[in-house]
C-alpha cells in the first residue's frame, strides 16, 4: 500500500519534508481515498495527517568585525587634549622663565618631560618645578 502521492501533497501543504510526514495507522483506508489536496487539507484537519516535531534551525550570529578599519576611535579627541595640555605647560614654563624664576635648564627639563607625556595636567607640572627648584 503505496501512499506516495498524498505523502507528497502533505508535505507541500504542511510545508515539511516528506519524511515528516506522519499517517494515523488507523485511518490508512481514508488516506488511501484522499486524491486532492483538499481531501488531504480535511485530514489534517482531522488529525490523520500530522508532521513530526523537527528541530528548528537556529539563526547563525553574524560575527562583528573588529578589525582596526572598523574602530571609530577619534584621534583627533586625543591630539587636542595633547596640544591644550601642552601649551597650557609650555606658556606657565616660559611666563616663570621670563619672570626670572625658573633657570633656563630647569625649563628645558620640564618642557621635555611634558613632552614625553611625564605630566597629565599644569599642576603635576607646578609640583615638579616646585620640588626642583631649590
Amino acid at each position: 500500500m503505496k501512499l506516495t502521492t498524498q505523502k507528497r501533497m502533505a508535505s507541500d501543504i504542511l510545508n515539511v519534508g516528506k519524511n515528516k510526514v506522519c499517517f494515523d495507522p488507523l485511518r490508512l483506508d481514508e488516506i488511501k481515498q484522499a486524491i486532492t489536496k483538499q481531501d488531504i487539507k480535511d485530514l489534517i484537519k482531522d488529525r490523520a495527517i500530522r508532521a513530526k516535531p523537527g528541530k528548528k534551525k537556529q539563526k547563525k550570529e553574524k560575527r562583528k568585525r573588529t578589525g582596526a578599519g572598523r574602530r571609530k576611535i577619534s584621534v583627533k579627541n586625543r591630539k587636542r587634549n595633547y596640544m591644550n595640555r601642552i601649551r597650557k605647560i609650555r606658556r606657565y614654563v616660559n611666563d616663570q622663565r621670563n619672570a626670572g624664576q625658573l633657570s633656563r635648564e630647569l625649563a628645558l627639563e620640564t618642557r621635555k618631560l611634558a613632552k614625553a607625556g611625564q605630566f597629565k595636567n599644569l599642576r603635576q607640572a607646578r609640583e615638579f618645578i616646585k620640588l626642583n627648584k631649590k
